[in-house]
């Protein structure tokens, strides 16, 4: 999905869409980490990762979670029910040694599976 963006760069519709503030900032987030040239994911310093990695849905589900929308409105996106996107999120906390929401972004971003804070608008 990715592959595009990287082949043929489109900064100035990037950049509109990470103003309009979309539901996918960190889908555009990656890809301009991506366009930088940082490395895309991985472990950062010596944060050491989940004893268990995070399924493909659960990544899914976790690229939302710095956004303000409900959890509701991500199965709405996803096309998943509600049980579903809970689920996934009492994973994700659990894989990540985490207890609420906030915690589970800032441990993301520290191993590296979402962008830098800094780099997202």
């Amino acid at each position: 999905m990715l592959f595009p963006f990287l082949l043929y760069p489109a900064e100035e519709l990037l950049e509109r869409h990470a103003q309009s503030r979309t539901t996918h900032a960190s889908l555009l987030s990656e890809i301009r980490v991506l366009l930088s040239g940082a490395a895309p994911t991985g472990l950062t310093g010596d944060v050491e990762s989940p004893a268990e990695p995070l399924s493909e849905s659960e990544l899914r589900v976790l690229r939302y979670l710095p956004t303000n929308l409900h959890a509701s409105e991500i199965a709405a996106e996803l096309f998943v029910s509600l049980n579903t996107i809970r689920t996934h999120m009492r994973n994700v906390y659990a894989k990540l040694g985490v207890h609420s929401r906030a915690d589970a972004v800032k441990r993301a971003r520290e191993l590296g599976l979402l962008s830098p804070t800094s780099l997202s608008r």
